[in-house]
């Protein structure tokens, strides 16, 4: 028997390592929350490769478990998002590194933010089954958002960067009412990744685009590294026939 090449032998070592990595991942939160202020330099450079090695881990973890567990839109559309996702994040990241500063919002690189949307949603509607509520179910998580979206229009004009937020709140407005007409919450792993990586996205696009944004808009960053280790956690949950 060869145990260490064995399926169930790789699920324990991912698990490990996922684990790890929303543990590293809480701390990046943590020390957010302790500063509540500009955070240095070292932490940008940390943060910013813990993000791409979450990513790439959801998007390794999701293409394991379709392999494991066979044909599954979750997992395919799950696998595409993680990938696109860090594809765009290391564009931006390269272009930081290469030219010593960082690209204004919004970016090439947002264009990839806003199809993982588009991935996370199809995956919900198609790996998930709907359950009986009403699309009315979903206004009071749809209305606010788009609310406040349309209210940073209007306070502060209409532009590149406060369009392209109204943008990213609509599609989190989209990604949490499909989690919530496809019953996520019976996934608690996978609702908690997709709620965390729309607060995510939310909170940076508040950072890019409000004059003197407050201190927990630092906090995307750790968040976009939770929400990526959810979401390989929840995958492999998926492939092990558990509730993700």
């Amino acid at each position: 028997m060869n145990v260490a090449g064995s399926p169930r032998f790789a699920d324990t070592l991912l698990r490990g390592a996922v684990l790890a990595l929303f543990v590293v991942s809480l701390g990046l939160l943590g020390a957010v929350v302790l500063v509540r202020g500009t955070m240095p330099a070292a932490y940008t450079d940390i943060g910013n490769a813990t993000q791409l090695v979450a990513s790439g881990a959801a998007a390794a973890t999701a293409a394991w478990s379709y392999y494991r567990r066979g044909p599954d839109m979750l997992l395919v559309h799950g696998a595409f998002a993680a990938g696109t996702w860090t594809l765009a994040n290391a564009f931006w990241y390269a272009y930081f590194i290469l030219i010593g500063e960082g690209l204004n919002y919004p970016t090439v690189a947002d264009l990839g933010f806003a199809g993982v949307f588009l991935f996370l949603i199809a995956g919900l509607q198609e790996g998930l089954a709907r359950n009986r509520l009403s699309v009315l179910a979903a206004v009071p998580i749809a209305l606010p958002l788009l609310g406040a979206g349309l209210g940073l229009v209007a306070v502060l004009g209409a532009n590149a960067k406060t369009l392209t937020t109204l943008v990213v709140f609509t599609l989190s407005a989209a990604l949490l009412s499909s989690a919530l007409l496809r019953s996520a919450h019976r996934h608690p792993v996978l609702f908690a990744a997709t709620v965390v990586f729309s607060l995510t996205h939310i909170l940076n696009s508040l950072d890019s685009t409000l004059p003197d944004p407050p201190w927990v808009t630092n906090a995307a960053g750790a968040l976009a590294a939770i929400s990526f280790s959810l979401f390989a956690i929840a995958y492999l949950r998926h492939a092990g026939g558990e509730p993700a």
